[in-house]
């Protein structure tokens, strides 16, 4: 439903030259964040490791210090 949404807002903003321009504006920002947020992952999967010095994350959530259920 969102997406209906959106695509109906877009096919009704993009009749207008000012519409078109903000599109390509929002177009281009979210296309900048979404690679941002690509190359920190990868960023962050790299550091992660045995030599890196950094304990990869902790499975299982909330049971920290819980002994594991057998």
């Amino acid at each position: 439903m969102k997406n209906l949404l959106k695509l109906l807002l877009a096919k009704r903003m993009a009749g207008t030259p000012l519409g078109l321009a903000a599109l390509v504006l929002g177009w281009f920002l979210a296309r900048r964040r979404r690679r941002r947020h690509a190359y920190e992952t990868e960023q962050e999967t790299e550091r992660v490791g045995r030599r890196s010095g950094v304990a990869p994350p902790a499975r299982g959530g909330s049971r920290s210090g819980a002994a594991s259920r057998r």
